[in-house]
C-alpha cells in the first residue's frame, strides 16, 4: 500500500513536469520564436532590455502562457483526484483493520487495568 500511496500522490507532479517540460520544448523550437532569436541576437549586445521587451507580444509568448495556465488547472484537479483516492485508500484500509484494532487496543486496555505488561504486536508492513 504505501508503494500505491506514493505512486498516487507524485502522479500529479510528475504529469505537470512532463507537461510544462513538453510546452517549453514547442515554445523554444516555434518558427516565431526561432526567428526572433536569431534575428534579435545581434541587438541584445546593444540595448538588451528593448529587444526583450518587443519579444514578449508574439503570438508563441502568448499560447505558451495559455498553456502554463492549462497545465496548472489540469494539475490541480488532478492532485484535488488524488488525495480523494488517497483519503478512498485510507479508509479502506481502516475498515479492513478496524475491528482488529479495536480489539488489540480493547485487551491491551484490559491487561493494563489487571496490572499486566500488555503484549504489543509487531507493526504491518
Amino acid at each position: 500500500m504505501p508503494t500505491e500511496a506514493f505512486e498516487t500522490l507524485l502522479s500529479p507532479y510528475s504529469k505537470l513536469m512532463r507537461a510544462n517540460m513538453e510546452l517549453i520544448a514547442k515554445f523554444s523550437a516555434s518558427p516565431e520564436v526561432m526567428s526572433r532569436t536569431l534575428g534579435t541576437a545581434p541587438k541584445l549586445a546593444d540595448s538588451g532590455r528593448d529587444a526583450a521587451l518587443n519579444f514578449f507580444p508574439s503570438n508563441a509568448f502568448n499560447d505558451f502562457l495559455l498553456g502554463l495556465v492549462k497545465n496548472w488547472m489540469e494539475f490541480l484537479t488532478d492532485l484535488g483526484q488524488s488525495a480523494l483516492s488517497l483519503v478512498d485508500q485510507g479508509q479502506d484500509a481502516f475498515l479492513k483493520r478496524g475491528p482488529a484494532m479495536a480489539s488489540d487496543a480493547a485487551r491491551a486496555m484490559t491487561e493494563a487495568a489487571q496490572g499486566k505488561t500488555p503484549r504489543v504486536k509487531p507493526a504491518a508492513t
